[in-house]
């Protein structure tokens, strides 16, 4: 973030937190039934970036309940403007084309879900009050010392030597690097033009970008195995009783997939750019694996 800034941020456990003399930091649960008012004293700016990806039984309530118990508080305590980190998966499961800000929204799983159903309590509350709100949404982030499993296994795969493309060559990849969402989320804080905006934020390569990454960070041998669409479907199919077999319908649709998202938005309007493209961010991720 910029300079200047007096920071507080809320943690469920500040045992892992490396604490910094800068930030004023204060231990609670968006899942609880606080009542965040008093936290809110001459707090400006919320940035939002909490959210439960893996236990569905606790998604609405960290996703979307706790959310809009601290929304309703911020309204209360006069905040001028909410950052929202969302995904891109709120517009739902597409295959193919290009995916602006224009997209309604279609979700399928509950995570995409309840990501998408507070966006529209956050616009919502556009409506009824002075509070200004700028979504992000941000394709699959990764970096360093972070848990994106799809990257891991693709790397413990390839590793193993049991990898394999799906379908033809070109299949789309949509990451970004947590410096270029940092870099966006700092735009969103300090722009006049983020005021009642939404943005996608992601980086486009191909699958074979991602891999030649990978294996060049990681100092191993590029893979040559591919498998047919049809048949990795297939395969999908047949063994989806199996709750250890590694290629998913879910899986042959994110590895076959040829969709975009355009940042041509955030790019015009607050001036974002990306700073490292798919296969240099992979490079490095593998690299730092290594230790």
């Amino acid at each position: 973030m910029r300079k200047g800034f007096y920071l507080k941020a809320l943690t469920r456990d500040s045992s892992r937190v490396k604490f910094d003399s800068s930030i004023e930091w204060i231990e609670g649960n968006l899942a609880s039934e606080e009542n965040w008012t008093k936290y809110l004293s001459s707090v400006d700016v919320i940035v939002h970036i909490g959210a439960e990806i893996h236990e569905e039984n606790l998604m609405q309530e960290v996703n979307y309940d706790g959310p809009l118990r601290l929304l309703n508080c911020a309204k209360e305590a006069g905040v001028r403007r909410w950052v929202q980190l969302s995904s891109v998966g709120g517009y739902g499961q597409i295959s193919q084309g290009v995916v602006d800000e224009k997209w309604v929204d279609d979700p399928v799983g509950l995570y995409e879900k309840t990501k998408s159903d507070f966006d529209s309590a956050l616009i919502n509350a556009t409506k009824f009050s002075s509070l200004e709100v700028c979504i992000l949404r941000p394709s699959n982030i990764y970096g360093p010392g972070m848990r994106n499993q799809s990257i891991k296994e693709m790397l413990n795969a390839i590793k193993k030597h049991v990898f394999a493309f799906v379908g033809p060559e070109g299949a789309s990849a949509n990451y970004i690097h947590v410096q270029d969402v940092v870099h966006a989320i700092d735009l969103c804080v300090t722009h006049p033009n983020a005021v009642n905006q939404t943005y996608i934020v992601s980086t486009w390569g191909t699958m074979e970008d991602v891999v030649a990454g990978l294996v060049r960070g990681a100092g191993l041998a590029f893979p040559s195995r591919r498998i047919p669409l049809y048949i990795a479907n297939l395969l999908a199919t047949i063994m989806s009783w199996c709750p250890y077999w590694p290629l998913t319908r879910s899986r042959v649709r994110a590895m076959s997939s040829r969709v975009r998202f355009d940042t041509t938005k955030i790019e015009k309007e607050l001036g974002w750019k990306l700073t490292l493209p798919v296969k240099e961010g992979m490079h490095d991720y593998a690299r730092g694996s290594r230790g």
